[in-house]
């Protein structure tokens, strides 16, 4: 488990990502461009939700390109880091994950050295053309409070797996929750969330 999680972890590094930082969401913006593969990851979550305490967050994709989104091979995926920013480290706070819209998430582990704990997602459908807020996944963090405190957790989401064509940006490499403009309340606004879990 240890070896698949420092294995993703550079993975990550050699693209540029930091685990403990990253980039606001955004389309690549490629003057008189427009790709013709690109997904955009951001997350929603419940302006009811408090920071550290129970609740669900959805993470979610805007098809940013003029095709239809879809590939047999190689699958298209995206890997996600589940990791405590704040609070008692080392300790595996009670997490359940599900896919939607036919993704399949599997759970790699938690890695207590790291406090963090990592997923991929598998689309097996397309996403069409011209989709926005596409829930793939949602994750039902628990209850954050603890004998040595409260845990605070951010997601961090790169996209790995993708159709031929469409190149990594910003929109779908190291997308943190905490970002300005990666985390939306469900009625799709910003700057009414913290992006932490």
């Amino acid at each position: 488990m240890k070896n698949t999680l420092r294995t993703l972890a550079a993975t990550l590094a050699a693209s540029g990502v930091a685990l403990s930082g990253g980039v606001a969401a955004t389309a690549d913006t490629t003057p008189g461009a427009t790709a013709k593969h690109d997904l955009g990851v951001h997350y929603t979550v419940s302006t009811a939700k408090l920071d550290g305490h129970p609740g669900l967050v959805a993470i979610r994709l805007d098809n940013a390109g003029t095709d239809r989104y879809f590939a047999e091979f190689p699958l298209v995926t995206f890997d996600v880091l589940v990791k405590t920013v704040k609070g008692p480290e080392g300790v595996n706070r009670n997490l359940n994950a599900r896919g939607l819209n036919g993704a399949h998430v599997e759970d790699l582990g938690f890695d207590e050295a790291t406090s963090t704990r990592a997923y991929r997602i598998v689309l097996s459908n397309p996403v069409e053309k011209g989709a926005k807020n596409l829930p793939i996944a949602s994750f039902d963090f628990g209850v954050g409070a603890t004998k040595e405190g409260r845990i605070f957790q951010k997601i961090v989401t790169t996209q790995k797996g993708r159709v031929s064509g469409d190149t990594p940006n910003a929109n779908d490499q190291g997308v943190d929750s905490t970002v300005a403009g990666n985390t939306r309340d469900d009625f799709g606004k910003v700057g009414t969330v913290t992006g932490l879990f």
